[in-house]
């Protein structure tokens, strides 16, 4: 569980919803009651099938009472790949003691370090500028860093960047290389039956009836090999669960447009050899050797 010290404004800047219950109020941090916000995981495991609101919940290390305002809704704090963790959100009081520990001056913590989460409609270099000035007027010494939401996200979101950007490279390998050798085979394919295309021909058979024949060869490949392919993709899904987002292992949709996609491809470089061997004139491949 991670637990995190807010203020209100907290989950208005990030755009997070109370789902049940209210949020913090500005004049709860001058009460002498302790507030906290469970995440609707942490509510659904502390709290199931009843209204957590108003409950009051103890924490260990110091004792301390706090009562449930509401709940907010689920976040990926830990990566966006990542499952959902259950989050108790503490308000931090107008109080010495609530802004005492590891995080002196911030919002909420992340790691060992306090962060400060600025909700503003000035552009991001303003407002870079007016935060360095006024925390180097408190202590110069303290270095900052500074960051949108977009490129903290984006940070978050390098390495499944990187890994789905390889797999999808390999991914188009394979797909030029079964193109290739499926080409390969089906023109092998045609060479070999050149004479049976002759003797096809010269007993009455139509170009069109040549397509057919060569592409059906293709069409049966296509086939078997989309079915092995379909069940070796079912059974490796999981490996990649941790690469996909917001998109299951087993999505039908997904596999439809692929194997869809894949027999389009596969079509096409059946039918180049097969349109070749239909325009074979019949007293060439009969003397064919």
């Amino acid at each position: 569980m991670v637990s995190r010290g807010v203020s209100p404004d907290y989950f208005r800047a990030l755009n997070i919803p109370i789902v049940m219950g209210r949020n913090f109020a500005e004049a709860d941090r001058n009460d002498s009651e302790y507030w906290a916000v469970l995440s609707r995981l942490l509510a659904a495991r502390m709290f199931p099938d009843e209204d957590p609101t108003g409950k009051r919940i103890q924490r260990i290390r110091d004792g301390i009472v706090f009562t449930v305002a509401g709940v907010a809704d689920n976040v990926k704090n830990g990566g966006l790949t990542e499952q959902d963790q259950p989050e108790i959100y503490f308000l931090r009081r107008s109080v010495a003691q609530d802004w005492g520990g590891r995080a002196p001056v911030g919002e909420v913590m992340s790691g060992a370090a306090p962060l400060l989460v600025i909700d503003a409609e000035l552009s991001t270099t303003a407002v870079a500028q007016w935060v360095r000035s006024q925390i180097a007027q408190i202590d110069p010494t303290v270095p900052v860093e500074i960051e949108t939401l977009n490129q903290r996200v984006s940070k978050l979101a390098d390495r499944p960047r990187f890994e789905t950007a390889l797999l999808g490279f390999f991914a188009f390998c394979g797909l030029v290389m079964a193109v290739i050798g499926l080409y390969g085979v089906i023109s092998y394919v045609a060479v070999q039956r050149t004479q049976e295309i002759g003797v096809r021909m010269a007993l009455g058979a139509t170009r069109l009836d040549i397509l057919r024949l060569i592409s059906g060869e293709g069409l049966r490949l296509i086939v078997l090999g989309g079915v092995a392919g379909l069940g070796a993709a079912l059974a490796t899904a999981q490996l990649l669960k941790s690469l996909l987002y917001n998109v299951g292992p087993r999505d039908p949709a997904i596999y439809g447009a692929v194997a869809l996609l894949l027999a389009l491809v596969a079509f096409v470089a059946t039918l180049i050899p097969a349109r070749a061997a239909m325009r074979v004139e019949p007293a060439e491949a009969l003397r064919y050797e």
